[in-house]
């Protein structure tokens, strides 16, 4: 096996250079390479999986859509329709190979509402993993980013008691892979379970407005301690992030133009300024932190589940806070719960480019609407909201679950939440009330 980790460096390079197409044949370089080298012959075994959700939601905002990310989804319920079917509904398959008790691998295919509205499947996870020993493993590959308590059941509805996530945490992240290497190491305490889990590697993809969002460097640490009923656990990333955008480089470039143009035209303290903003609010490389951390308890009936994450401040994006609270109570095969949610985010107190002193005219105006538009940028990068959603889950069968949920959203003044497809009526602030309806299966 040490030849084939050995390996992983080239194939991870030609992953990366050649993208998703290449992650199979990275698989099965790595399943033969390994499985050579095995201590346990025998014929391999294959497992074949399906999940998926059938949903539709409804939404009483007329100038913006409720979507599953803003990153990801051009559209949703709202202004588009009033019910839409393609926020939450998704299917996949999933198909598990074990060659030996210590090597197995899987594949994993999802298909869901894309950034181009298609439901083009693309390949979720597609991995080999080695026991080294029996409390250690590791995975190379395209795996899960385990950032938070359920990013491992993220896109399987039926294994989670809500109907949505809360969006409030959930939100926060608009990817749930990457291309890299994993480990993860298991002990016993006594009676308890600690995992510790450490990722590292990286993630492009396309988004809404054709833009592009890359990930680099990313590192991903946490430590889930279990005990009985009780799941604790916290987790730090660190990445740095490039944020290709039409739009936000028009409005850089604007500034460090007029920054330049200032500067020549006798106000270098305003052209400083100007430059001085665009270069800060740039998103080029740009290193970002996060902490996390979960609780989740199962005494009897009750189903409790909690988190908070934090954020840190980015380029134009703004440090964040976000944490939720699920408490549901099974009655059988019904299991009625409800969601508190709240995600803060603070946006920087920016003054912009000092015009006090520019004389009234082209200069003037063309900073006025530089600053007027970075106001804009910087309030729509800061999705505060509140949150409330009353849930039931109705386990009609073994394998399907049948879910609805209202929520209603209370969003902070200057801020559009976690809204998508904003229109020109838009109006910062105010409620919004959604009703969901969604099956869930699995197979």
């Amino acid at each position: 096996m040490t030849h084939a980790i050995a390996r992983c460096g080239r194939v991870l390079t030609e992953v990366n250079r050649r993208g998703a197409h290449a992650l199979l044949a990275a698989v099965i370089l790595l399943s033969g390479a390994a499985r050579a080298e095995d201590d346990a012959p025998g014929s391999p075994t294959f497992a074949l999986h399906g999940f998926g959700t059938l949903g539709a939601i409804h939404s009483d905002q007329n100038y913006s859509d409720v979507v599953s990310s803003v990153y990801l989804q051009p559209n949703g319920a709202g202004a588009t329709s009033a019910w839409s079917t393609g926020v939450g509904s998704k299917a996949g398959v999933q198909l598990d190979a074990l060659f030996s008790p210590r090597l197995s691998a899987v594949v994993q295919v999802l298909s869901q509402h894309r950034y181009d509205n298609s439901w083009t499947p693309t390949i979720e996870w597609a991995n080999v993993k080695y026991q080294v020993t029996p409390e250690l493993s590791v995975r190379v590959g395209r795996t899960v980013s385990s950032i938070f308590m359920t990013s491992d059941t993220a896109n399987v509805g039926y294994a989670n008691l809500w109907l949505r996530a809360p969006q409030e945490i959930y939100g926060m992240v608009p990817f749930t892979h990457q291309d890299g290497i994993d480990l993860a190491w298991n002990i016993n305490i006594g009676p308890a379970t600690n995992s510790v889990q450490a990722s590292f590697g990286s993630n492009k993809f396309d988004v809404i407005d054709g833009d592009k969002i890359k990930v680099g460097k990313m590192f991903i640490a946490s430590d889930t301690l279990d005990y009985g009923v009780l799941a604790l656990r916290v987790g730090y990333v660190h990445t740095d992030v490039t944020f290709d955008s039409s739009g936000l480089d028009a409005l850089l470039k604007g500034l460090s133009n007029f920054g330049n143009t200032l500067t020549l035209s006798g106000f270098p303290t305003e052209g400083d300024s100007a430059s001085t903003l665009a270069n800060g609010y740039n998103m080029d490389h740009t290193p970002i932190e996060a902490f996390t951390a979960g609780l989740r308890a199962d005494p009897g009936n009750w189903r409790l589940t909690a988190e908070w994450a934090r954020i840190s401040d980015a380029g134009i994006l703004p440090k964040t806070t976000g944490w939720y609270i699920t408490n549901g109570y099974q009655l059988r095969t019904l299991t009625p719960y409800i969601t508190i949610a709240t995600l803060d985010s603070k946006t920087p107190a920016e003054s912009g480019i000092p015009l006090a002193g520019l004389p009234t005219g082209p200069l003037s105006g063309v900073g006025d609407a530089l600053n007027r538009g970075l106001g804009v940028v910087l309030d729509m990068a800061a999705p505060s909201q509140k949150s409330l959603t009353l849930g039931l889950r109705w386990d009609l069968l073994d394998n399907a679950a049948l879910k609805f949920e209202y929520e209603h959203i209370r969003l902070d003044d200057l801020s559009g939440g976690r809204f998508g497809n904003l229109q020109p009526g838009f109006k910062p602030g105010g409620d919004a009330d959604l009703f969901s309806i969604a099956l869930d299966f699995v197979f």
